[in-house]
């Protein structure tokens, strides 16, 4: 059986690892006036200048998915929320992020080569897509090669229990997973 997409859909809160409430709690960031768009769920990551930015693949300083952005439209002077981050210059540009190092997401790849549970406990970098345009602005990145012995920045926890996404035969497949390199994380150098 076929999974439903091949389409990434970025880091989706699931719940928490282990036995603590799952209260979606956010926290905020501050965005750059006229930085590049962020997209619903994508993951991102602090920079040396205080901003958060989508991350990169491989990048390090991660902080989560984010949920949505809050700031004055510089056109209507509005206060306004939008479930992405769009380009635009606004001065009081401020993100939501899922940012618990606790979190656990699910996370589409479109490798073939991910086993049940032979990829359990393995790590892997993320493969950034370009995210949608168009309402409801999703993130596309997916997760990349899995590693054994790499720290690179998801940790692969366990097949989605989707059960209509669980086919690791053919392009996507929806895993459990966690920021393995988290900036709030234990051993997590600053920047």
């Amino acid at each position: 059986m076929a999974n439903e997409s091949s389409t990434g859909f970025g880091l989706r809160p699931l719940r928490k690892v282990g036995q603590t409430d799952n209260n979606a709690g956010l926290g905020e960031y501050s965005v750059a006036s006229g930085a590049a768009a962020i997209y619903h769920q994508e993951l991102v990551q602090m920079q040396a200048t205080g901003y958060i930015l989508s991350a990169g693949a491989g990048g390090p300083y991660l902080l989560g998915s984010l949920n949505g952005a809050f700031y004055t439209d510089p056109t209507t002077s509005k206060p306004t929320w939008s479930s992405y981050a769009p380009n635009i210059a606004a001065s009081d540009y401020t993100a939501l992020v899922n940012d618990d190092p606790h979190q656990m997401f699910e996370m589409r790849t479109l490798r073939t080569d991910y086993t049940n549970p032979g990829s359990v406990g393995a790590t892997a970098d993320i493969i950034v897509g370009t995210g949608a345009t168009t309402s409801p602005f999703y993130s596309a990145n997916t997760l990349g090669v899995v590693a054994t012995a790499a720290d690179t920045q998801m940790k692969v926890l366990g097949l989605s229990r989707d059960i209509n996404n669980q086919d690791v035969s053919v392009a996507g497949s929806v895993w459990r997973c966690m920021i393995n390199e988290h900036l709030l994380g234990n051993n997590s150098l600053g920047i």
